[in-house]
């Protein structure tokens, strides 16, 4: 084997110190993300000698229960708003306040006002079904799940 010189040595440690790192982020970050959730005792998981090839079982680390913080609407709650001044639509299973793009709708603002307040999933798809662009603009006007 040939002998590593300075710069290799280095390498190689800056490279471990680097996974180690690495290695300690994921594992606070994990942590981190989970609450009164109780985490597996993993020190028996590292081994302490690198000359053996007999390591402990893994023990598994319980997944965090993450809830969805998203609000709901229903279709009684959007139909309150239902004109320019306050025009939210359902389309597909979203909910969106198309309010400021009433007056940007490259189709004119009465495509935008037909649906304030209602499903408006028939006329979007009749006209953007498809369409990229369309549906990108629509995602960033998301302000809702649409509960049935």
């Amino acid at each position: 084997m040939k002998p590593q010189n300075n710069l290799q040595k280095n390498m190689g440690i800056t490279l471990g110190i680097i996974v180690m790192l690495g290695v300690l982020s994921v594992t606070i970050f994990s942590n981190s993300q989970s609450v009164n959730t109780p985490v597996a005792d993993t020190s028996s998981q590292i081994p302490t000698s690198t000359t053996t090839s007999k390591t402990s079982p893994v023990k598994k680390v319980p997944t965090p229960v993450v809830t969805s913080t998203t609000p709901e609407y229903t279709l009684a709650q959007v139909a309150t708003h239902s004109n320019s001044s306050s025009c939210w639509s359902v389309i597909n299973t979203s909910v969106y306040d198309l309010t400021s793009w009433i007056n940007s709708h490259p189709g004119g603002k009465q495509a935008i006002l037909t649906i304030c307040g209602k499903d408006g999933t028939t006329a979007f798809e009749n006209q953007h079904g498809g369409q990229r662009r369309p549906e990108q603009e629509l995602a960033s006007f998301f302000i809702g799940n649409y509960k049935k």
